[in-house]
């Protein structure tokens, strides 16, 4: 039998203090200012373009101070989303530090330039059985399954049941485009491969499937986890 205990996420996105916590929101100059908390160590590699590259003082005046090089090691402390009333193109830039020289880096002005678009990676609730509890994180976007692949009720296989079953056919290529909903926070074992729950909508059925029967067609990162994006934005191929 499984207990279902879900915690709703508050009014304010829910990240438990963690990366990704809006540390304030103000307004200058005809702009929306969002600073969120993130701290991670990243390694420059040819991913970075030249713009990211480039580090300022600030994200107004845009003085620059410095450049990034090949294996630089930085530790990225806050993530900035300026929103202008004039555009729809939101600023995004991170607030770094290389050894004793701190600044800020812009990142790009399309949507998916922000790690948190749409409070990606928030905390939404927690689902409960008598072996496990998973943490269940916002997570917008899409996958694809090749083979048979079953949706189920609830994360796990023992104790939970079988909703629907997603069967790409025989058509070339077989492949279901899902759309992503959330996952889980905690990975999984099945079949000799770690890999978390997700969540999906698929012709109506909205239910969980095991992450690792999916694939994305893109390049850059399976997920759309924030760290996993910053890595890819700025780290090697």
């Amino acid at each position: 039998m499984i207990i279902i205990s879900i915690i709703f996420a508050a009014e304010k996105p829910n990240y438990n203090e963690g990366n990704g916590t809006i540390i304030s929101i103000t307004n200058q100059e005809n702009c929306k200012i969002t600073i969120r908390k993130h701290n991670q160590k990243v390694k420059i590699g040819d991913l970075a373009t030249e713009k990211r590259r480039i580090i300022y003082d600030d994200y107004f005046s845009k003085k620059i101070i410095g450049k990034l090089n090949d294996n630089d090691e930085i530790n990225i402390l806050e993530i900035c989303r300026l929103d202008f009333t004039n555009t729809n193109k939101p600023e995004i830039w991170f607030s770094i530090k290389k050894d004793n020289l701190a600044g800020w880096i812009f990142i790009g002005n399309d949507k998916y330039s922000d790690p948190y678009r749409n409070n990606c990676w928030e905390i939404l609730g927690q689902i409960q059985d008598k072996k496990s509890i998973w943490t269940v994180r916002r997570l917008e976007q899409s996958l694809s399954v090749w083979e048979n692949l079953n949706i189920r009720n609830l994360p796990g296989v023992k104790g939970t049941t079988v909703i629907y079953t997603i069967r790409p056919g025989d058509k070339d290529p077989a492949q279901s485009n899902v759309k992503v909903l959330a996952m889980t926070e905690e990975l999984d074992f099945i079949d000799g491969s770690y890999d978390h729950w997700v969540k999906i909508e698929y012709k109506g059925n909205i239910g969980w499937i095991f992450g690792k029967y999916t694939s994305a067609e893109r390049g850059g990162p399976k997920y759309y986890i924030p760290k996993d994006s910053i890595g890819f934005y700025l780290g090697w191929y």
